[in-house]
């Protein structure tokens, strides 16, 4: 989309929906020139944009020229440059991150470090913590690596155990009250693989099943997804109304009300606070929404 038009998306999502917070993603945000003209755009509508990068291009200058960004999203795998450089799948993409946070922290910018476990790095979460800590970063992202159609067949490889997702909560929990760091674990962590209710220093989030609080994904094209992980595309916003697609496509209301049969016999509570886990990670994978996360099934296989 050209500028102009990304212009008149947002005004038109904000005639038709109360729009709180849009996040900048892709692929990399950065690569286009008229991002600032963008943010710009999303303040003046009294949305707060949030920026997720690699870093790789958010030099001193370009921090400069998006002051109306309010929140920066910066992937930092590990405090090794070696496996932050594996998972990012480039080399030198370790000294780019470290280098995008040094920028946000000399213009006395916000910004988040994520962290993304997997097998590979889940040992070198604390040290990474305490990296992001140092680069001046005011909260982490913790994500457990989600499954999709792609990267499912480096499930032995890349899907973390749930002891290692309880270590990693932990350490989390230590950190949070030791330093008084905003910690966030935003990709499903079902409880009925890692009980999560004893986590005080820790926020969990959950699938908010296209209902209050929502977030859905509109890619380049216009097309418009229930999240960023479904495959699912419910119509083209440049054609239609948000509303007319949200309200109308019953593909919403399946996403809402199916649940995954073996989520019946799930005690109360952890049902409540679960959802019914990744729905979107089980039509990836398995074809269907009425089939349990795929991080479920195949944690139950794994030895503890």
């Amino acid at each position: 989309m050209t500028t102009s038009e990304i212009r008149g998306l947002v005004d038109a999502l904000c005639a038709e929906a109360p729009v709180e917070n849009l996040a900048l993603s892709g692929g990399e945000p950065l690569l286009r020139d008229d991002l600032p003209e963008i943010v710009a755009h999303l303040r003046q509508r009294g949305i707060a944009p949030v920026i997720i990068t690699n870093g790789a291009l958010l030099s001193a200058a370009k921090v400069d020229s998006l002051r109306d960004a309010v929140n920066f999203e910066i992937t930092l795998f590990s405090y090794r440059p070696a496996v932050h450089d594996e998972l990012a799948g480039r080399r030198g993409a370790w000294n780019d991150a470290i280098g995008a946070m040094a920028n946000l922290r000399s213009a006395g910018r916000d910004f988040v470090a994520v962290f993304v476990a997997t097998r590979v790095n889940y040992m070198d979460l604390e040290k990474t913590a305490e990296l992001a800590i140092a680069a001046g970063a005011y909260g982490l992202m913790y994500n457990r690596v989600n499954l999709s159609a792609h990267n499912i067949r480096h499930v032995s490889r890349l899907l973390p155990r749930p002891r290692m997702i309880r270590e990693n909560l932990d350490t989390l929990e230590a950190i949070g009250a030791k330093y008084g760091l905003a910690i966030a674990v935003t990709v499903v962590v079902e409880p009925c693989v890692v009980d999560v209710r004893g986590y005080r220093h820790i926020h969990f989030g959950w699938c908010p099943l296209a209902g209050e609080n929502a977030y859905f994904t509109i890619d380049p094209a216009g097309n418009v997804r229930i999240c960023n992980h479904s495959p699912v595309v419910l119509g083209n916003i440049r054609r239609g109304g948000f509303a007319a697609i949200y309200g109308k496509h019953p593909y919403v209301r399946r996403f809402r009300d199916t649940w995954p049969a073996e989520c019946a016999a799930c005690e109360p509570e952890l049902k409540e606070m679960c959802r019914g886990g990744c729905k979107a990670a089980s039509e990836q994978c398995y074809g269907t929404l009425a089939r349990i996360d795929p991080f479920v099934t195949i944690s139950r296989t794994l030895a503890d």
